[in-house]
């Protein structure tokens, strides 16, 4: 059994659901750490459910919130959720992010905006209210 190196304290993870995300939360579960598992949209409540399962089997606490991080008031109910269920929050992960799978010359301005707002503006305002 690897070492409880952060037992009681209380992790956030942006996008924590699936891929290097959901990682992210099962890793820090796997040495101690009770985790805000955030998820954006109804399609990832699996994911985010699967690693909720996960890290309880590990021996941890955990709890999901979907939001939309590109909302700043949605970020704000994200660590206000985090404190409210485990009292802190010790340490703060975002691997929310958005890549444009199209060529560079045809991205619309509308796409560009929502890829700033999730690769820029999301993350600016985690890491402010964390």
């Amino acid at each position: 059994m690897p070492a409880r190196l952060l037992d009681n304290k209380v992790a956030v993870v942006g996008a924590g659901a699936k891929n290097l995300g959901g990682l992210i939360s099962r890793e820090l579960a796997s040495v101690g750490a009770r985790v805000v598992v955030h998820y954006n949209s109804d399609s990832t409540k699996t994911n985010a459910d699967e690693t909720i399962a996960a890290i309880k089997a590990a021996g941890s606490d955990a709890f999901a919130i979907q939001g939309d991080l590109t909302q700043i008031a949605q970020v704000q109910r994200l660590f206000d959720e985090a404190v409210q269920r485990f009292g802190s929050i010790d340490i703060a992960v975002n691997t929310a992010g958005k890549v444009l799978k199209k060529p560079y010359l045809g991205t619309t301005e509308a796409e560009y905006d929502s890829m700033f707002a999730i690769n820029s503006k999301a993350a600016y305002f985690f890491i402010q209210e964390a």
